[in-house]
């Protein structure tokens, strides 16, 4: 174990935090974009949504590997070739001109990115462990609030004023290729002398950990909604309340402000309760905000909305960094994998949620509705399976 004096924890927090703000920019600054790219690069209605759900997918698909490379081969070295690879799809989808390249584009962007949903909660994980990791992993979170509250609103005035969707899809390479000069100076190697060297056999040894893997499977399930609003939200609210595009890119970013609640809410107390009393609380949120989001399916009005979307994104900023902690420290020789393993599962939950949801019968809020309300109901049943295992 490095020994960490604060100070040294604090400045690696900066730097981590600020880092953690790529996946969730490189995804919410598509949402405003829909129609522009729709009409630019002739995509239909289910294209559109593969470009959410394809960088999603990649971001599942990458976790694995960054795990694996970040116990194996270090911390540094897989999040310099990580940053590579996202940029280099990034600079792609920006200048993509037709559904392919976009499509490509944006799959290769999430598995590059995947490294940053791993490598910084490996590092921390590094430095500190107990109630101090679930502090830390509290507030490297609150860049999941930041991010997807300003990315939607800077994606709508770039679209506007910025010269097109292009240049709003620029911002992604542009800080990307910022990360990682930063990161070839800054990140400097975190990896302990006696992390395990680990195989694939890593995954299902976390998997016979009862209480980790009921924690991971009810955090993904309720995690999903959060991209099921990002894909499906705009389309619903256009919908339903008959909101435009900058509406939508306010509401929505000003919704997922929640996070940022739930998000310091777990920080403040990760001292005095433990992580997976903060997972069942944050479930219970999330369930009541996904209850009023589908009361909308016959009394529609943009108060439910925010509100619904509002409490959904507390309970989910509050899981977050709680679940993490709870899994990550089932094998903390292995924590790069262990920190796969929980993103591998939201993500690829999450890609399937928000890409299958189109492809179901109704309207954008039946859909929202419905699927927002079958995920949080199989998350919270999972997280009672965890506490189950926890007190056998």
């Amino acid at each position: 174990m490095i020994p960490a004096r604060e100070p040294t924890i604090r400045s690696w927090l900066i730097w981590l935090t600020a880092i953690a703000c790529l996946p969730p920019l490189g995804l919410n600054v598509l949402v405003p974009l829909d129609t522009a790219l729709r009409e630019a690069l002739q995509l239909s209605a289910f294209q559109a949504q593969a470009a959410i759900a394809l960088y999603v997918l990649g971001l599942a698909m990458g976790q694995p590997l960054a795990g694996l490379g970040a116990d194996r081969w270090g911390r540094r070295r897989t999040l310099l070739t990580g940053l590579f690879i996202g940029l280099c799809g990034s600079a792609m989808a920006a200048a993509a001109t037709n559904a392919t390249l976009l499509l490509v584009g944006r799959c290769l962007t999430g598995l590059g990115l995947s490294v940053v949903l791993v490598v910084p909660r490996a590092t921390l994980r590094d430095l500190c462990s107990g109630a101090p990791l679930q502090r830390g992993m509290a507030i490297i979170s609150v860049a999941f609030a930041f991010t997807p509250a300003v990315a939607p609103v800077l994606g709508w005035w770039l679209l506007a004023h910025g010269g097109g969707w292009r240049v709003a899809l620029g911002v992604v390479p542009l800080l990307v290729a910022l990360g990682g000069a930063v990161a070839l100076g800054r990140h400097v190697e975190t990896r302990p002398a006696g992390t395990t060297l680990p195989g694939w056999d890593t995954l299902p040894a976390l998997w016979r950990h009862r209480t980790p893997r009921w924690v991971a499977i009810g955090f993904a399930a309720i995690s999903s909604v959060f991209f099921l609003l990002i894909a499906q939200g705009p389309a619903a609210l256009r919908e339903s309340v008959g909101l435009d595009g900058r509406e939508i890119a306010w509401v929505l970013g000003g919704t997922y402000l929640g996070f940022l609640v739930g998000s310091l809410w777990a920080m403040r107390q990760s001292r005095r309760t433990g992580a997976l009393t903060l997972c069942h609380v944050g479930g219970a949120l999330a369930a009541l905000g996904a209850v009023m989001i589908a009361t909308c399916v016959w009394w529609p009005s943009t108060p439910a909305w925010i509100v619904g979307m509002l409490v959904y994104s507390t309970g989910h900023g509050l899981i977050f960094p709680s679940a993490l902690s709870v899994v990550m420290q089932a094998l903390p020789a292995r924590a790069g994998m262990a920190a796969a393993f929980t993103g591998m599962l939201q993500m690829a939950v999450g890609a399937v949620v928000s890409g299958g949801a189109a492809l179901l019968p109704g309207s954008a809020t039946q859909r929202t509705a419905s699927v927002a309300v079958l995920m949080v109901g199989a998350g919270a049943l999972a997280l009672l399976a965890a506490h189950r295992g926890a007190r056998t």
